[in-house]
């Protein structure tokens, strides 16, 4: 059964059960597209809004400064987004994106080369573009989703007696300040705040009564400088992606290069501590130099560039914890980057975007299948599964960050010194042990805890101390292996 037959099979099943009518979901990002096909199997009607004019094909938009950098969609993300949109892995490889296996990729960490396995991970090599256009084009072939491009919200509509957000207040705008029409009242049975770092949920919760939440950030004063290229004609190696980690503390620059859509490389340059890349030609090949390793200098020395440098400097991991409110209105929700972000060089904000859009769809099924119960009710429930989601990447990027001194925001106390040592560890043996490897690479990419690096198939070995003998270079899948580009 195709999509939208499925979902109008479920939509008329559950309007017959007493199905909400209007679900509104503020912001046109991935995590407002995600949720949108989540609620869309829920309410017959789902309005999704975004002050940006999107444009009609992958392009750039203000809304997202973020688009013009690397973005990877871990392990755990793509498996959602194939719940959320099944065959959506097929639709960005048919517009070209590449898939690069794990056995592909050069890693030296924190502790030296990493050697090559088989690995449970495959790399989607898309440009965030492509991906957001994609999830764009699936949620409004949907039947009974409408998206109101060119329109901000301005507060909240609610039912102070009920204790209720009933909807929201547009503003139609031509540009980022231009406003070219009068505020439309847009009444709803749910509401979702997708809007991002710079949401406004706490200013609007305020206007109606309610106790802004507490804010954490944690800021290692990383910026970033991406650029693209165009693969050699005829480019040979045993490789197809890389990425060299800082040695924290003392080194704090990354780079990484991986294959996108049209024959490109999307070049990240990453510096801590306002070791900020250049965004100049020569800088940027020079911070490039600067590298644990020369081989991503080596490789795009000579390569083309086809855009601009472009910088990055929004970077800290932040937490607003609405799930720790006392009192909390109903039918009103807030995800994904306006409600935590990650520092984004651990590539895990569009993952815990897609998790927790599963994990609304789950929990709007489970409200439907218990008779009576009003699916208004449910607010509060999934502000805490929101925060219980994101919860393993935020301790992952908020402690790994910690290991700077120059680190703003965070204290480096004993569990996190002990975690610190633990995972050091772990890294060690990993780049020589195939079993601890696996297990770790399912950790950094979201499908599993961080806890189940203490399980006994890690935890003993670790504790063993097996280590393979360092590599002295990068390792190699074989004497005279060759990859496609």
């Amino acid at each position: 059964m195709g999509q939208r037959s499925r979902l109008v099979h479920v939509n008329r099943r559950a309007r017959n059960g007493g199905q909400r009518d209007h679900a509104v979901v503020i912001g046109a990002g991935m995590a407002g597209l995600l949720a949108a096909r989540a609620l869309a199997c829920h309410f017959e009607q789902v309005t999704v809004v975004d002050r940006d004019q999107l444009p009609d094909r992958p392009g750039f938009r203000r809304g997202v400064p973020q688009s013009r950098h690397l973005h990877v969609l871990l392990g755990r993300g793509l498996e959602c987004l194939e719940q959320l949109f099944p065959g959506f892995e097929a639709d960005l490889v048919a517009a070209g994106a590449p898939v690069v296996e794990g056995s592909e990729s050069l890693w030296l960490n924190a502790a030296g080369w990493c050697r090559r396995y088989p690995s449970p991970i495959r790399l989607l090599g898309a440009s965030r573009e492509l991906i957001e256009w994609h999830a764009r084009t699936r949620v409004t072939g949907l039947d009974n989703v409408e998206l109101r491009a060119g329109c901000g919200v301005v507060g909240l509509l609610a039912d102070p007696d009920k204790g209720a957000v009933t909807g929201v207040r547009l503003r139609s705008h031509s540009g980022r300040a231009e406003v070219t029409g009068p505020d439309t009242d847009i009444p709803a049975d749910f509401v979702v705040d997708a809007s991002g770092r710079g949401s406004r949920a706490p200013r609007w919760l305020a206007a109606l009564g309610y106790q802004p939440p507490t804010q954490t950030s944690i800021n290692s004063l990383l910026g970033y400088a991406s650029r693209q290229y165009k693969i050699p004609a005829g480019f040979q190696a045993d490789w197809r992606m890389l990425v060299i980690n800082a040695k924290p503390p003392g080194n704090a620059r990354t780079g990484a290069l991986v294959p996108i859509e049209g024959g490109r490389w999307m070049v990240a340059l990453i510096g801590a501590g306002r070791d900020y890349p250049p965004a100049d030609d020569t800088g940027f090949l020079e911070f490039a130099r600067g590298l644990r390793s020369p081989l991503l200098y080596e490789t795009i020395k000579a390569a083309e560039p086809v855009s601009p440098v472009y910088s990055y400097r929004n970077t800290d991991n932040q937490r607003r914890q609405f799930e720790r409110l006392r009192r909390w209105p109903e039918r009103f929700v807030v995800i994904g980057d306006a409600s935590c972000t990650f520092n984004p060089i651990y590539a895990q904000g569009m993952t815990v975007t897609a998790m927790t859009a599963v994990a609304l769809d789950h929990l709007l099924a489970e409200h439907r299948r218990r008779p009576g119960v009003d699916p208004s009710a449910l607010a509060r429930r999934f502000q805490r599964q929101v925060a219980r989601t994101s919860a393993g990447a935020w301790t992952m990027a908020t402690s790994e960050d910690l290991r700077y001194p120059w680190t703003e925001g965070g204290r480096l106390d004993l569990p996190t010194r002990i975690m610190h040592r633990y995972a050091d560890r772990v890294l060690e043996v990993a780049n020589g042990n195939p079993k601890v490897n696996t297990a770790f690479v399912n950790v950094v990419n979201l499908r599993d805890p961080p806890t189940s690096l203490l399980r006994s198939r890690v935890l003993l070995p670790v504790l063993a101390g097996r280590r393979a003998p360092p590599l002295t270079g990068p390792p190699t899948t074989g004497p005279g292996a060759r990859t496609r580009a």
